[in-house]
């Protein structure tokens, strides 16, 4: 919250939250960046009461810049909350202020001096960039749209969203694995020679609790640039915030990992058990090999459910296979006491012994570590 500084702040205060209407390197376009306008959007928002808004005649639908001239459209993110990161649908539930400046010299007054005004919205008379989120998949409003002008003409407008957003991800290495995610807003119609956007950096951040359970954020990196788009000819601004995401890896190391590594252990007993006690050799066998059956369906709703195989997935085959080894054993074990020398049966007891732990050893590297 500290990152914010006073913009967000005073955006709480005046209730200036509630979207506006519905992606690289950081340069823009064959355009220089208007260094004046980069000046005015940083600047922090001072709320001033007892000023009056801009006079009916002064809106305007049209761009305030001139044709050839883009206007800066100064943009930043706040992750008020994020709740939820679905591994089946790849989606994140997050709660965020979107933060939009832009400079309108035509709503202008110096009586406001370094104060900015909160009014409202005029319905089809402001212009306002038409921004649309990519990969968006649900939204829900807070607050009535109002917005904040100062004396020099800088627009603050802002909505807090309840967001659904998609973005593909690797989960192969589940679960350690660490994602990057990417939230992208391009502009809907207006090319870069119209719309270019800047980051802004203090009004992009998190809170310092976040509800998500599992995972490890990082803080969000804005990066304003150009870039075209599929199936739309020309080239367009494009804003992303990158999020570092780190699955925390303990919970499945203890409350999965080491619970299969024990069943897996438990197989391990056959080798032990003398060739006299076959039966016992067998019931271990099949006891192991059913609990592993039992425990893997178990966990699969808290797995994630994609169509490729996981560290985790190929961590639990390979144990499954040991497991029906030791079963395997178990039955050859009645089968070579019908006349065989027993010796040979000893000589497998042995040699199994050391090499069922190399084997789960070799499992736990290739599932992991390769």
């Amino acid at each position: 919250m500290k990152r914010v500084i006073c913009l967000v702040n005073a955006l709480l205060v005046v209730n200036a939250l509630g979207f506006f209407p519905c992606g690289g390197a950081s340069v823009f376009a064959d355009e220089a960046p208007d260094f004046g306008a980069v000046s005015d959007l940083e600047r922090e928002v001072a709320p001033l009461s007892g000023s009056t808004c801009p006079a009916a005649g002064a809106y305007s639908l049209t761009r305030p810049d001139p044709p050839g001239s883009p206007t800066m459209v100064g943009l930043g993110l706040f992750f008020q909350d994020i709740a939820q990161l679905s591994d089946v649908e790849q989606t994140l539930d997050a709660d965020v202020y979107v933060i939009a400046r832009w400079r309108d010299p035509r709503l202008a007054d110096p009586a406001r001096g370094e104060g900015s005004v909160d009014c409202p919205v005029p319905e089809g008379r402001l212009w306002m960039p038409a921004l649309e989120p990519e990969n968006l998949r649900g939204r829900q409003t807070f607050y009535p749209a109002r917005f904040l002008v100062d004396g020099r003409g800088v627009v603050t407008y802002a909505r807090r969203l309840w967001l659904k957003l998609s973005f593909p991800l690797d989960f192969r290495d589940f679960p350690r694995d660490r994602h990057r995610w990417r939230t992208t807003i391009w502009p809907v119609f207006s090319r870069a020679d119209e719309i270019l956007f800047h980051p802004l950096r203090r009004a992009t951040g998190m809170n310092d609790r976040l509800s998500i359970q599992g995972w490890r954020v990082g803080t969000p990196r804005p990066e304003a640039s150009t870039a075209a788009r599929v199936a739309r000819a020309g080239t367009f601004a494009r804003f992303d915030v990158d999020l570092d995401l780190e699955r925390n890896w303990g919970y499945y190391a203890w409350k999965l990992g080491l619970p299969l590594t024990l069943i897996v252990l438990m197989a391990y007993g056959v080798y032990f058990i003398p060739t006299s006690a076959v039966a016992q050799q067998i019931g271990l066998g099949m006891t192991s090999m059913l609990t592993l059956i039992a425990y893997m369906l178990a966990l699969g709703g808290g797995l994630p459910k994609i169509s490729y195989l996981t560290r985790a997935d190929r961590f639990f085959v390979g144990s499954a296979v040991l497991v029906f080894l030791g079963l395997v054993k178990a039955l050859l074990t009645v089968v070579l006491a019908q006349g065989t020398d027993p010796r040979l049966i000893d000589r497998a007891n042995r040699w199994g012994r050391w090499l069922y732990p190399l084997a789960v050893l070799v499992n736990f590297v290739c599932a992991f570590l390769l």
